[in-house]
């Protein structure tokens, strides 16, 4: 393997906050393929570069999250034919940041597959995601950058969010082989006010007919419209019986059922049990 400039954390690092962000904007950027002795992730703002990892090239879409691991080999390669500026923010953090992170969050979570992927764990978020990243990315600004405990508390709150909530399931390899409308309307269905409001919702959605769809459905997953909907929406209840007080009849409407009697027959196929029979179990 060729021998590639290893960035050291003394000079990409803050030492005294563990931590160190940048926003980058420009056409000139140019990044050689490297390899670090730290962590890094970044957040493409642009869309309009490509990625060098681990002897690949990736067109990289507007909000692409991306987790570099120290040993990880990758360059930027900007393909600006309008002579765009190229956004992204890098946020880099030291080995023993990593290391707490996730002896924090425990064996619970996939810390080993994100460790030993063969490429960076990546995901591509919504605009509505992305925006809400970059507004939590932005608080960091908040703070007085002469109190470096405050920032490294500050960035690691925000690593941990990072992780749990976009870094938790590792995608599948026949998720990443989705279109990628398709990836991000899974993703946005699995919010409770879109599959609560069901498949009128998730067509709404998708931008496509309700026959595109429902072939797209039946070809990626295996499975129909309906059964997809009605998957998430058990899930969810399942989740209300066992962590709230909630009543049965409450929870059945809240996860979308339009009658009780559809709602206790989905459930008892799935848990072979009645919902109150699940709670009391």
């Amino acid at each position: 393997m060729k021998n590639y400039k290893r960035l050291k954390k003394e000079l990409n690092v803050d030492m005294e906050a563990e931590c160190f962000y940048q926003y980058v904007y420009g056409k000139d950027d140019i990044f050689y393929p490297h390899c670090h002795d730290f962590f890094e992730i970044f957040l493409t703002i642009s869309n309009n570069v490509s990625h060098f990892i681990n002897g690949k090239i990736t067109n990289l879409h507007e909000g692409t999250l991306v987790f570099i691991r120290p040993d990880d080999v990758h360059g930027y390669i900007y393909e600006n034919p309008e002579n765009k500026k190229n956004e992204y923010i890098n946020l880099t953090f030291t080995r023993k940041t990593a290391e707490d992170l996730f002896t924090y969050l425990s064996d619970g979570f996939p810390t080993k597959e994100l460790l030993n992927a063969k490429m960076p764990p990546s995901v591509i978020l919504n605009r509505t995601e992305k925006k809400r990243l970059l507004h939590e990315i932005s608080e960091l600004n908040t703070v007085n950058w002469q109190n470096k405990n405050a920032l490294k508390i500050k960035m690691r709150a925000l690593l941990a969010n990072i992780f749990v909530r976009y870094f938790s399931e590792i995608p599948k390899e026949d998720f990443e082989k989705m279109p990628l409308w398709f990836s991000l309307l899974i993703k946005d269905m699995e919010k409770p006010e879109n599959f609560i409001a069901g498949t009128k919702r998730m067509i709404e959605l998708s931008g496509k007919s309700r026959e595109h769809l429902s072939r797209n459905i039946k070809k990626l997953l295996n499975t129909s419209l309906s059964n997809f909907i009605n998957e998430l929406r058990i899930n969810y209840a399942a989740n209300l019986l066992l962590y709230t007080n909630a009543s049965v009849l409450d929870i059945c409407y809240n996860s979308g059922f339009a009658t009780t009697s559809q709602f206790y027959k989905l459930f008892k196929e799935k848990y072979g049990v009645s919902p109150r029979e699940f709670r009391k179990l």
